[in-house]
């Protein structure tokens, strides 16, 4: 079966070309120098950019979709970092199945995400960086660049990773990675979810923002 998201970023991509020809080159602000994280569904810190989870530094984690009984789409609810939550553009990995997985550095920020079978692979490939400067997408024209911020307190964490787009010199939009919940030694497990937004871009009045999120959990493999 044909996943959604090759259905849907396919004319995505093209409208993008198209648009961002049109449109100019919209400037395209820093990543911010800090954010508000989400640690749970009521709950925010601020964390600062290039931050992560100290206690999973220096390994590699898998993260996957929790097997929830009864788990449905959730119900056009305002996403933590905003737009709907609406079951989003993207298929779900099936539950119990690998969403990708994480490299942390030594001091807790991720550093690159592997293994990527479910989340726009189309775009970015199976292997992303995490941080630093602009790198090429697997999509021709297409470009992007990411931050991390994470906060662990009280016996929960937060981490989320703001992506920008950009077609040449024109932005497209941002996605924004996220998770939350309980941490143990060898488990982070609670709620994993993504943003799409295309506010400020050429797609802006095609394509809201939207989003999904989900039960996960992570342990580490190295």
């Amino acid at each position: 079966m044909i996943r959604r998201n090759v259905i849907r970023v396919a004319p995505v991509a093209g409208l993008a070309m198209l648009m961002a020809g049109l449109a100019g080159c919209p400037s395209i602000a820093d990543l911010p120098d800090e954010l508000d994280v989400a640690t749970s569904a009521t709950e925010k810190h601020k964390a600062p950019r290039d931050s992560g989870l100290p206690s999973a530094g220096g390994r590699t984690w898998a993260a996957f979709r929790a097997i929830v009984p009864g788990e449905s789409d959730p119900a056009a609810t305002p996403g933590p970092y905003g737009g709907l939550l609406t079951g989003g553009l993207l298929e779900r990995p099936p539950a119990g199945e690998q969403i990708f997985r994480v490299t942390f550095a030594e001091d807790g920020r991720p550093v690159e995400v592997s293994e990527n079978g479910f989340f726009l692979t189309e775009i970015y490939g199976r292997r992303v960086p995490v941080g630093g400067a602009w790198s090429r997408a697997t999509l021709p024209g297409l470009f992007f660049r990411s931050a991390s911020y994470g906060i662990e307190i009280g016996g929960r964490f937060g981490i989320a990773i703001v992506v920008q787009v950009r077609f040449g010199g024109a932005y497209i939009g941002r996605a924004v990675l996220y998770a939350w919940g309980t941490q143990a030694a060898e488990r982070l497990e609670g709620t994993f979810g993504y943003l799409l937004d295309f506010g400020g871009g050429p797609l802006e009045a095609a394509l809201s923002a939207t989003g999904d999120q989900y039960a996960f959990f992570a342990t580490p493999v190295e």
